[in-house]
């Protein structure tokens, strides 16, 4: 359990607060905001593993039924002071899908007729069983990186199709986010899914390509984004629990132990065989990763300047440094909590735990703004 309660104090009274609700397969992440002269202010934040709820260690991904998943949500309410009644949640990756599809130039009223009938060649369930959006993207006049022989860009070669982001979210997963809601009543206007919480707290709002990789327990989540629109969601399957499971086994230890391992700082001479089973499941998910990198490239001739990552398995020792060598483009950690207003002596904790907080805290903020 960890939990941010007194630091703040009563600094800040406790009216319009709002909470942004990330139930993860491993653990749950809140923050909780308030609104004060027109900026977005921190009141507290706190994550709760969800493995011993099944009687399972700490970092193991698990699936609780919504009666424990409200338990452990309690729980964590209680540690972390929280006062909020009006909550925004998000939806896993993994019970959505995110697709670009072509159509041909059509107009609005055509294209809103046609997307619900290409959409069945994209969705592997009955249309019925999902809520379904998409959203037309603006075409560009985009051009190439720069090429130093031609000492200029080059235009992109211009196409006659409509480009649509095709967005679907099973009901049933709506269903479950919803009873857990009711279980803890609270007001929940907001049920977003992860990708788009975690571009709203840690990407810059530019027309640059750049990547977001969300290394979470089970799976790893990678999101190109280009003009500010998703243009790729690729979803790896490797995540924070295989690099864990690595480090128990190369250096035969417990579950739990292997853990708290992973995150220590990297002890010379001592901890060789643990840092070595940290950076093969990264190699792993680093390969797949620049190869869809790479494909966006070159399809699209542009150049993405920047991966930014959040998500637990980020905070595992040696992964920047492995990432650097795989990604031809600046590797960063995603800061969160650097787009609202916290105590200055916090700072250096915040951007330890931001990574974990994105897809929390961009909800929040997204709730923050409807109040």
């Amino acid at each position: 359990m960890f939990s941010f309660k007194n630091a703040l104090g009563g600094l800040f009274k406790r009216t319009e607060s709002v909470l942004g609700i990330d139930i993860g397969s491993s653990s749950i992440k809140l923050v909780q905001l308030k609104k004060k002269n027109s900026r977005a202010v921190l009141e507290t934040y706190g994550e709760l593993a969800l493995g011993p709820y099944a009687g399972l260690a700490v970092g193991q991904a698990v699936n609780l039924s919504t009666e424990k998943t409200v338990e452990a949500l309690r729980d964590l309410f209680r540690e972390a002071s929280v006062t909020a009644r009006v909550a925004a949640f998000s939806l896993p990756l993994r019970s959505s899908l995110l697709s670009v599809i072509e159509l041909p130039a059509y107009k609005e009223e055509q294209i809103n007729r046609m997307v619900p009938l290409e959409a069945r060649k994209h969705i592997p369930v009955p249309i019925t069983e999902v809520n379904l959006d998409w959203w037309v993207i603006p075409k560009h006049d985009l051009q190439s990186p720069s090429d130093e022989e031609t000492g200029g860009s080059k235009p992109l070669t211009t196409t006659n199709k409509t480009e649509v982001l095709l967005v679907a979210i099973h009901k049933t997963a709506v269903k479950h986010w919803q009873d857990i809601s009711a279980g803890m009543n609270l007001e929940s206007r907001t049920f977003e899914i992860e990708t788009f919480s975690a571009m709203r707290s840690v990407l810059a709002r530019d027309i640059s390509a750049m990547a977001l990789l969300d290394v979470g327990a089970s799976t790893t989540k990678l999101t190109i984004v280009d003009y500010g629109i998703v243009r790729v969601s690729h979803v790896i399957n490797r995540g924070a629990q295989d690099i864990t499971l690595a480090i128990a086994t190369g250096g035969a230890l417990p579950f739990a132990d292997a853990e708290k391992v992973k995150r220590l700082p990297a002890q010379a001479g001592k901890d060789d065989v643990t840092l070595a089973s940290s950076v093969s499941i990264l190699e792993q998910i680093f390969y797949e990763a620049n190869s869809v990198v790479e494909e966006y490239q070159k399809k699209h001739a542009r150049l993405i300047n920047k991966v930014v990552c959040t998500g637990g398995g980020v905070l595992t020792k040696g992964f920047v440094e492995t990432a650097q060598r795989h990604f031809q483009s600046e590797v960063i950690l995603g800061n969160p909590f650097a787009k609202v207003d916290t105590p200055a002596f916090m700072a250096p904790i915040l951007a330890n735990a931001g990574p974990e907080f994105a897809v929390a805290l961009g909800l929040a903020i997204h709730e923050l703004e409807e109040v």
